[in-house]
This record gives structure tokens, sequence and C-alpha cells, in this order.
């Protein structure tokens, strides 16, 4: 703060002192350097007051109004050059305050006895002016200081705003352009900054209120630049200061732009379909992995596990993770529909084949399926005379709708079927075509059970919680030791899905904070407690309901990392909820097995 900033203002106000009170007037800032002087001390403006600045030193010093009615004579000139030969006849002074600083001192000089005399003719009226021509500089200060401030944000914005990707504008009320960044300039083909006031932008403002008002978002609206139509994702934002919209805030992106872009990413950032497959355990890892490696391909997929182990999840990771994801993804239930009727489900009819049958025919889900993917779940039920039309759609890419004379139809799709049954022992029995099982297994993948993988077991559990407490609207956040305990060593005969409905039974029925014993199905306990006693009978089991310390720390590992992964963040807020350091959260996620 320096009032050498403001000199010419400085100068004026003292022009204007000297020509209301007929005396002399001299300005100096804190350094002592004379910032502003009329009559005698005007050539020693912008110089040091050296030797003479005595009054105004004890002035700053003090920060109060100095009078000197005696110059020469009084005890504060004394270190002055010129003590008991001054040229002055009087002096009062008062220093300038800014925000409780000093600034400066505003002095007023007598040179002669005219001057002496209206200077001390009433002492309290002069310095009362005084000090108001002292607030009045520092009034001036201040509005520059402001000024400065506000320029420099101004370019701060500026440099910013030109730094976007988006081309942003302001406009005011009258449908001028205020600012506009680079961006704004080179879509619209603006031109300088100075030359906006002349531009006419009220077709493009118009479009885009049309578009605001009509449409939600994402919101486009189509301008004319250059006479040339172009597309863009707009915003309309208004600027309000005391409740009166002052400005309009425009942001566009041109969609051409945006769709290369999502283009690019999408190609080199594809999200991983198999994300929603929860689980660590090697088995897991493994199933993962041969599905990821097959998904490419067209070769023909079985899976096999029992019932609940997420066949159909993994059939639609793969279909998801295939070129074929933008066609249809069709699943059939060769158990859930009649064997009457799951044959012209699967290879459709013609009209007039059998009584009741459609007008034109009807596709079937050969067809349906185009160029995606044909889900043939529980494929180890197919009656004996369907696994034999099958074999022959496989064989040779073609459907035969049934009635449909002799007529064949090309297929496209990729199968994927899926089991719960030895099929294997299905052959020997003679309930399964050994030609169709080979056809079939090309790409065997086996599902575990979820008792073959018990450290995934409470990691899916917190994850059905989470889903399913946020669908009722239920504060639950975990489950006590007891009730990880019972999931844990529980068999779990109906895999994934048994749990995932013993955890929505749970999330009803629990009123704490946390899923206690005593809200999950009594099946459960029970056969907890039949397991505990046969144990027991055995002289088996001396840890039996308790979990070891490496089973409860990789298990705590497991739910950190869900809980994070779920708001994806990351990996080190999962070490800060387990309380370790990030290196230690690595160490034992690589000893446990637990994928990055």
């Amino acid at each position: 703060m320096s009032l050498r900033e403001i000199q010419e203002s400085v100068q004026q106000i003292a022009w204007a002192v000297a020509s209301v009170l007929r005396v002399e007037v001299e300005i100096a800032d804190t350094d002592l350097m004379r910032i502003a002087g009329t009559g005698r001390t005007q050539a020693g403006v912008l110089h040091t007051m050296a030797g003479q600045d005595h009054v105004y030193r004890s002035s700053l010093f003090a920060g109060q109004p100095v009078v000197i009615t005696r110059p020469g004579e009084d005890e504060r000139c004394r270190p002055c050059a010129h003590f008991g030969n001054c040229v002055e006849t009087g002096e009062i002074c008062c220093p300038i305050m800014l925000d409780g600083q000093k600034v400066g001192v505003i002095g007023l000089l007598a040179f002669d006895q005219e001057q002496r005399e209206r200077l001390f003719s009433d002492v309290s009226s002069i310095l009362n002016f005084l000090q108001k021509m002292a607030e009045l500089i520092s009034i001036k200060l201040k509005e520059h200081l402001m000024y400065v401030e506000q320029q420099l944000a101004l370019e701060k914005l500026r440099v910013v705003m030109d730094d976007l990707d988006k081309a942003m504008l302001t406009v005011d009320q009258g449908d001028r352009i205020v600012q506009a960044n680079q961006r704004a300039r080179q879509f619209l083909q603006l031109g300088a900054q100075d030359c906006f006031a002349a531009l006419d932008i009220t077709a493009w403002l118009a479009a885009i209120r049309e578009a605001d008002q009509m449409q939600a978002n994402p919101k486009k609206v189509v301008l004319e630049i250059g006479h040339e139509a172009k597309e863009f994702l707009f915003s309309l934002k208004p600027i309000v200061l005391d409740g009166k919209i002052r400005e309009w805030v425009i942001t566009l992106d041109d969609v051409e732009e945006v769709v290369e872009i999502a283009r690019q990413v999408g190609g080199y950032e594809r999200e991983d379909a198999f994300a929603v497959i929860v689980g660590s355990s090697p088995s897991i890892q493994r199933a993962k992995d041969v599905a990821r490696r097959v998904a490419e391909s067209d070769s023909t997929v079985l899976l096999q596990g029992e019932s609940g182990t997420g066949k159909e999840l993994f059939a639609k990771a793969i279909h998801q993770a295939s070129q074929r994801n933008a066609q249809p993804f069709i699943s059939i239930n060769c158990t859930a529909i009649p064997e009457q009727l799951l044959e012209s489900e699967l290879f459709g009819y013609e009209e007039g084949s059998f009584t009741g049958a459609r007008k034109g025919g009807k596709q079937g889900l050969f067809e349906l399926a185009g160029s995606g993917t044909l889900f043939l779940d529980e494929i180890g039920d197919m009656p004996l005379h369907l696994q034999g039309k099958l074999l022959r759609v496989l064989q040779e890419k073609e459907v035969q709708r049934v009635g449909g004379a002799g007529k064949a139809i090309p297929v496209h799709a990729r199968i994927i079927a899926a089991t719960h049954l030895d099929l294997p022992e299905r052959v020997t029995q003679g309930l399964f075509r050994m030609d169709l099982f080979y056809r079939l297994h090309v790409i065997p993948i086996h599902l575990p059970s979820l008792r073959d993988r018990r450290e995934d077991i409470l990691t899916l559990a917190n994850r059905c919680l989470i889903e399913c407490a946020t669908r009722l609207g239920k504060p639950i956040v975990g489950f006590s030791q007891e009730t990880k305990a019972l999931l844990f060593h529980h068999d779990w005969p109906g895999n994934v899905r048994e749990l995932a409905n013993v955890i929505e039974y749970a999330v009803n029925m629990e009123t704490a904070a946390s899923i206690q014993a005593t809200s999950l199905p009594g099946a459960i306990v029970k056969a907890r407690k039949r397991d505990a006693l046969s144990a027991s009978s055995g002289h088996e089991g001396q840890r039996e309901g308790l979990l070891s310390l490496k089973e409860m720390e990789r298990l705590a590992i497991a739910e950190a990392l869900l809980r994070v992964q779920i708001r994806k963040g990351r990996k080190e807020e999962a070490a800060e909820l387990l309380g370790i350091s990030r290196a230690s959260l690595f160490r034992k996620m690589k000893e446990y097995g637990l994928s990055k």
C-alpha cells in the first residue's frame, strides 16, 4: 500500500486544498518521500525530504496531528537542519490511515504572515478539515487497491477461462457479450474482445433459451456459425446479484468433439465386465480368468456348477466383454418351459404349423439372438428329441422352424450353455447325447460352490447387505462376530442365491445397526448347532464356530476393500479404515491373494 500508486490523484487533492485554504500543501508517504506539493514544495515532488521531515516523523510515530506555531523554535523542530532559521511561519500535519495502518502524512504550511493568520485563525476547524482530506486520500488509495485486486481477479478468471476445454461466455441483459474465452471465440468465430459490442447474437441466444426451456439434461442446441449449422451441448446459468439477474453464463461443447473423445476413451478404458462377479478366492479368480480369455472368441462355452453359483452372471459378463455386446443377449431356462413349447420357443414356427399358431409364424430365440449371444440354462435337462435338433443347429449353423418344410435359416449367435448336472454321468445313463456333450464341451468353465470358496462368503455377504439395506432404506452397516461365524461356516447348498436371500431376510428382521444372529433364518442357526453337536460327538473341531486370526484379518481386509470399491475410492482409504499403512495393505493383499 503506497501513495505513490495514486500520485496523480494525491497531487490533485493537494492543489484543491491549497486553493481553498490559501496555504501550501505537502503530502508524503511513510518513507517520507514527497508525493504531492504546492508552491515552494512542488519542486520537491517525488524526492525524499531528507533533513526536513522531523515533524512528519513525529506525527507518523504518534499517529496524531501535530501543530507547530513557532517553526524553528519548537523543541520538535530541534533535529531539523533549519532549526533557529526556518522560513516557515506555521505548520499543521495529520497522519493518513488506511485500515488501521499509517500510509502517509498531509501537511499544511505557512510561509508568510497572511498564510500564518489563515492557518491558525481556527485551528480546530482546520484540523477537522485536514483529517477529512486525509480520509479522502485514504479512500482514494483503498479504491485503487480494490481496483487492482479486481483487475487481478479478472485476469485470473481470464486465464482460467481460456484454459478450459469448454467454450464459455457471459452475456448481459441487453444480449451483448461481456466476456468470452478463447474456446468460445474459436467455436463462434467471434474475433477480438473489443469487437463484441457490435456483434448481433440474438438468434443464438433465442435458440439456446428455447432449447433450455424445452429439454432435459443433457441439453443440445444447433447454432448457425458462418453459414454452417453446428450442434453443441450447452448450459445456461444466471449470475444473480441482490436478487436480480445481472448476466448469464453460457458454456458450449462441440458434440462432434465430445463423441470423438468418448470413442477414444472407450477404446482404451473399457469397463471390466467381470467386476460384477464378487470374490477373490483362487477358484473364482481362475473361472473369471478363463472367461475373460474366451470372451473375444466365438467358441461355445459350457458353464458347470451347482445351482446359485452365478452361471447366468458369468454368461452375461462373457457377452459384455465380447465384440457382440451391442447385440442381444437372450436367455432361456430349458426346465422352465414345458417340453411341448420348448421346441417352438427355440426354433420358431411357420404359420399354420399347428393349431393356434400365430398368423405369419414366429421367430425362435436363435433368430432373435441375431449376432448376439444365446444362453441355454439347465441344458442338462433338455429332452432327448430336442438335443438332436440342437446338435444340428450347432453343426450346420442354421435353424429350421417348426413346420418350415425344409427351409433353413442361417444363425449367427454364440452359444453359452450351463448346467448344474454331471453331464458325463447323464451321458452314461443315456439321458444326454454324447455327440451334443462334446459339441458343447468346447470351453468348459467350472464355477465353484460357496463352501469351496469360504474366503469370499463375508465379502459377498457385505455386498448383499449394502445393496439390500440401501434398497430397503435401513441404516445397517455390518454383522456381529457371531453372525459372521454362522455365515462363514454354513454349507450354503443354495450358494450365492441362498446367501442373498438370507441377507435380505435378516435386513428385514433386524432393528439394530448390525445384523445379529437372532435375525438370521432359523434354519441357518439350527444347521450350525447340528454341525457343532456332530463335531463335538466326534471329538473334532476344537475351534468350531470361531475364525482364526488369519481368517479374521483376511475377511477384514476384504470387507474394507469392498466398501472402498463400492464408493469408487482409493486403496489408501481402505488402509485408513483398517488402521494400517498403504505398504502393509498391499503386502497383506498379496499374502491373502486379494486382487488389486
